[in-house]
């Protein structure tokens, strides 16, 4: 079974990378506001530039949260941090629990269970 989980880590690597990459741009955006705003707050016309920012943050915060929110889980191909039309940017899928960082890790001897599975 050791075996079997680290082959499946082993595909899972190019999928859970670019889940990682799409988290660390959301976030990149998120803590980029408070720096961009104070900036725009300190010119003359501070005005049209808070203006500026803040329509040109929003812009990139829809699409950093689309890119999150479309990325697909390599084990169970379900949306990986979008369960029905919630955005939870856990660590971990919402459909089957595995982790984002499960590539690097040493494999779970008891993975946790996903609570919300849907079972068919």
């Amino acid at each position: 079974m050791t075996e079997n989980t680290q082959t499946n880590s082993a595909e899972y690597i190019p999928a859970l990378k670019k889940i990682r990459k799409r988290r660390l741009y959301l976030w990149f955006v998120i803590l980029a506001y408070l720096p961009a705003m104070m900036v725009a707050l300190e010119s003359p016309d501070y005005k049209t530039w808070v203006t500026v920012v803040f329509v040109t943050w929003i812009v990139f915060l829809i699409f950093t949260v689309a890119l999150a929110c479309l990325a697909r889980c390599p084990r169970c191909g379900e949306c990986f941090h979008t369960h029905g039309p919630t955005f939870l940017p856990f660590r971990r899928c919402l459909h089957c629990a595995l982790h984002v960082n499960a590539d690097k890790r040493a494999p779970e001897e008891d993975p946790p269970n996903a609570k919300y599975t849907n079972k068919k």
